[in-house]
């Protein structure tokens, strides 16, 4: 909604502040300034709206882009957990077979995730 107002707003302002100096080389001096500074006002607002705008999405898209960050370290540790207890269980398994009693095994898991 914002994006069809700001093009708006800009188009209308750009126009005036085209037509303003035809306006004025025909005689009409003052409706040519009117419709200049009219013109540039509504350009102007149609800048600051579209900019507020590109704010407000760029701050939405650092969120979703910081959440999916979050997600994904999530799953990264969730998998290198599974893997872990995985391989532990194995070799639990490999040691019972081969000795008849289990051995502790101990592994250590380091997942180093760094998210700018």
């Amino acid at each position: 909604m914002f994006e069809f107002e700001m093009v708006v707003a800009f188009g209308a302002g750009a126009a005036l502040m085209a037509m303003a100096p035809v306006v004025r080389k025909m005689g009409n001096q003052e409706l040519g300034d009117s419709m200049g500074q009219a013109g540039r006002s509504m350009a102007k607002n149609g800048v600051k709206v579209g900019i507020v705008a590109a704010g407000a999405a760029g701050k939405v898209a650092r969120g979703v882009a910081k959440s999916a960050a979050e997600v994904a370290e999530s799953f990264v540790d969730l998998v290198e957990e599974a893997k872990s207890e995985s391989s532990s269980e194995e070799i639990a398994d490999q040691e019972v077979a081969n000795n008849g009693s289990p051995k502790t095994a101990k592994s250590a898991t380091i997942t180093d995730v760094t998210v700018e």
